[in-house]
């Protein structure tokens, strides 16, 4: 550890520098308090020893702009049996200890042994708790249960290679953080990450995004654009919600994958590109083939290497881990939830998933106003997403009528979260007319 020592007593200074120096430790004594701050802005300091009694500038101001520039450093204050309420006010402004004048150098070590045993633990902690997140997370992805552990592990082998992947998973999942993941452990690591969102873009609009234009391809380009290919080119290309591509663009998309060039639109000139292309999907992909939806090539060559994301509600024992993720990540790790309320989060369904549990921390990060967040602080509109039958487990009776109802919702959410709110879809799901599901819904306002 390094100390500063301030004394103005030229004796007492030399003689505690030469104690605390044989003891072990990295010690300078300044007589000028105000060269001492200077010293500790400049290199910082472990520990500080001031005596209270200072020309130009008093202990307890010590005190207090050391805590100011260095909240870490510890401050020792020394004093005499005449100003022991001197000594007490700096304990209540933070001081870590304090000694009596006149005090054996031994008096001092033991308190400042002890000091470094703790820092030491303190250090042990940190670094035990930096192993544990490097365990437990893996670039914003956080979780310590078997799918994740599996899934970083899949992350490193799959980003060692240059193979188009395929992520699929539902809504809230982390696809892009998967596919971050995969790029920046791979060997294009620093070459150029570049996404696009494909749903609900027109044909004309995607194919610019994707292949760029020329100046006078159509009504508004007035200068030549780049697109995403080109922008992405030595490096990655992410997109997402590949399902909603047009067939027409599809036929494009896949030409690029196999021959590695493409024109703009309004071009005739074809451009190479060498890029590594990450799709994305929170539907199944196969259904979209056989409905004529989607190319049957085209989706073999995007899943040559497919990662199937976990929904939140098949590893609910992340969930308290993402928690103080989540709270650490809006400044506020120092709130706690309480177990009731841990327990209840566990229990809901979570249909958008990680980024549905992200977006309530973030509210009632932002609306408690004391450390703690109890069960009964929980938003009412999540509770909706609680399994039906956990609803009543404390119920002494409950009408059948009522939970039916809580199980018909239960069903619904699935459904539509399943076809990605196609109401047929989901309708065919639940093996239902589209005119029933839509009754279902209004009956429990859900449209």
């Amino acid at each position: 550890m390094r100390i500063v020592v301030v004394e103005d007593e030229k004796l007492k200074r030399l003689t505690l520098v030469e104690a605390l120096t044989k003891a072990g430790y990295r010690v300078e004594g300044f007589e000028s308090p105000r060269l001492a701050l200077q010293e500790i802005e400049q290199r910082g300091a472990d520990v500080v020893v001031t005596d209270i009694r200072l020309p130009q500038i008093d202990g307890l101001q010590v005190l207090e702009r050391v805590r100011a520039l260095s909240p870490k450093t510890a401050v020792i204050v020394m004093t005499a049996y005449g100003t022991i309420e001197s000594a007490v006010e700096a304990m209540k402004l933070g001081a870590h200890d304090y000694v009596l004048k006149p005090f054996p150098a031994d008096r001092l070590l033991l308190i400042l042994n002890k000091l470094r045993h703790v820092r030491e633990l303190e250090d042990e902690n940190a670094a035990l708790k930096q192993r544990l997140a490097d365990r437990y997370s893996f670039h914003n992805l956080v979780g310590r249960s078997k799918v994740m552990q599996d899934l970083y592990s899949q992350i490193e082998m799959i980003a060692r290679t240059d193979t188009t992947v395929l992520i699929e998973g539902e809504s809230g999942t982390g696809k892009e953080l998967v596919a971050n993941a995969i790029h920046y452990n791979s060997p294009r690591a620093n070459l150029p990450f570049v996404k696009l969102s494909c749903a609900v873009l027109n044909e004309s609009i995607l194919e610019s995004e994707l292949f760029g234009h020329e100046k006078g391809a159509f009504t508004g380009a007035i200068r030549e654009k780049k697109g995403r290919f080109e922008l992405a080119h030595s490096g990655t290309l992410f997109l997402d919600d590949v399902d909603d591509i047009p067939l027409a663009s599809q036929v494009k998309l896949l030409r690029v994958l196999q021959e590695k060039e493409f024109e703009r639109v309004g071009g005739d000139k074809p451009i190479h590109v060498e890029v590594r292309l990450i799709c994305a999907t929170k539907v199944d992909l196969w259904k979209k083939v056989e409905a004529g939806l989607f190319r049957e090539d085209l989706f073999y060559r995007m899943k040559v290497i497919p990662l199937k994301l976990a929904p939140l509600r098949e590893r609910r024992e992340d969930i308290p881990l993402l928690i103080e993720h989540f709270l650490t990540k809006v400044g506020r790790p120092t709130l706690k939830f309480t177990t009731s309320a841990i327990e209840t989060l566990t229990q809901l369904y979570w249909p958008g998933n990680v980024r549905q549990l992200e977006n309530i921390v973030q509210r009632l990060a932002a609306l408690a106003v004391g450390d703690t967040v109890t069960e009964e602080m929980l938003p009412r509109d999540i509770m909706t997403a609680k399994p039906a039958l956990m609803q009543f487990k404390d119920k002494t009776s409950v009408p059948i009528e009522s939970m039916i109802d809580e199980l018909e919702v239960q069903a619904l959410q699935w459904a539509l979260e399943k076809s990605a709110g196609n109401q047929t879809e989901a309708a065919a799901l639940l093996c239902m007319k589209r005119t029933t599901l839509r009754d279902k819904l209004k009956k429990h306002g859900m449209m």
